[in-house]
């Protein structure tokens, strides 16, 4: 689709954004800066939360080269946050990052990839409410292997490391994947993968994944993945199964409208090292007005459990957003956006419904 970029939603809807593809009228060079502000009407994510507008700039060095040989995705930027009534949550995140894959051709049967960076971000904690700083910092890499025209096989690894500024649980973690590949066509691939992954919290938990997953494009307007199996957790307080789900399916309808639904079903960790569950589900349309304007609107759920890890409670989200981007150039936009989230548990702090509404500019040169 021309002008329009692809929706990502995930446990919740990510920001929808638009953006031209400008890598060729820019260079590989690019510094991009955005303003904005954000009437929040729960700043804190809690029943007793008040009300504030959050004023945010955020400058990011772009550097990204994809010929020859080796191709090269990198960033720094940073995040700062100004509050109206509320100084004592202002804030200053900084992160950066680097990825390279060799070779960068399709040529050769083998691609290795290699990634590793470090975010500050102050969010709202889902889990506990109230604001903190999360700092991630990771490293990882995969090799991909094709053995002949239909097989091939990939492995991976990761680790993380997660720091939060307040008295919750630091968490370090390391894991791997293993796929067995069906190249079905030149577009689509069949993998049958395992992953294993070791977290150190305040409870420590050991993961294993086992799935069956379909990767490209599915039809010629349909393409995403759409993964099943089954996944094991194990802690101090017991072991729990589940199926292990991952949609993210990408349909462009026509030339103007596209459609994104995602769904997931998956373990999780808290900001205190507690496990859980979580089901979700989401679906987001978005549409060029005209070649300049375009417009989206999403829906997602989510429903977390705590009951299988020794902790008598449950989560519900419902979150609503619609966005309106204007390109005013390759290198300049304007947009404004809406969410309503409406948040359900069994802790009554965590009973509230949250409006945000936002403007912003970016401007990248």
């Amino acid at each position: 689709m021309r002008n329009l970029i692809p929706l990502y939603l995930f446990l919740a809807l990510s920001p929808l954004a638009y953006a031209q593809s400008d890598a060729d009228i820019l260079g590989p060079f690019q510094f991009r800066n955005e303003v904005s502000a954000t009437y929040d009407s729960k700043i804190e994510g809690r029943s007793d939360s008040d009300s504030d507008v959050e004023f945010v700039y955020a400058p990011t060095f772009t550097f990204t080269r994809q010929s020859g040989l080796l191709g090269v995705d990198a960033s720094l930027g940073g995040a700062f946050g100004f509050f109206a009534d509320h100084s004592e949550y202002n804030y200053e995140d900084f992160s950066g990052g680097v990825s390279l894959t060799y070779p960068n051709t399709p040529e050769l049967p083998y691609t290795l990839t290699l990634s590793g960076g470090y975010s500050q971000t102050t969010r709202v904690d889902q889990f506990l409410g109230g604001r903190l700083q999360v700092d991630n910092l990771y490293v990882s890499g995969g090799l991909r292997y094709n053995v002949n025209e239909r097989w091939g096989f990939r492995i991976g690894g990761r680790w993380a490391e997660v720091e939060y500024d307040l008295a919750r649980s630091d968490q370090s973690t390391w894991g791997y994947n293993l796929g067995f590949i069906y190249r079905y066509s030149e577009k689509l691939d069949i993998v049958l993968g395992y992953g294993y992954s070791e977290t150190s919290a305040s409870v420590d938990t050991q993961d294993s994944t086992f799935s069956l997953q379909a990767e490209g494009e599915l039809t010629p307007k349909l393409t995403g993945t759409l993964g099943v199996g089954f996944q094991f957790r194990e802690t101090e307080f017991g072991d729990s199964s589940d199926p292990y789900v991952n949609i993210s399916l990408d349909w462009a309808l026509n030339e103007r409208i596209e459609i994104v639904a995602t769904g997931s079903i998956g373990f999780l960790t808290t900001s205190t090292g507690a496990s859980g569950r979580r089901s979700s589900a989401g679906l987001a349309a978005a549409t060029a007005l005209r070649h300049d304007l375009s417009a989206s609107v999403g829906v997602s759920y989510s429903d977390t459990s705590y009951d299988d890890f020794g902790l008598d409670r449950s989560d519900e989200s419902l979150l609503f957003r619609a966005a309106l981007v204007w390109q005013l150039s390759p290198a300049a936009s304007l947009s404004a956006s809406l969410t309503y989230e409406d948040s359900q548990s069994n802790r009554d702090f965590l009973n509230y419904d949250r409006l945000r509404f936002g403007l912003s500019g970016s401007y990248t040169f």
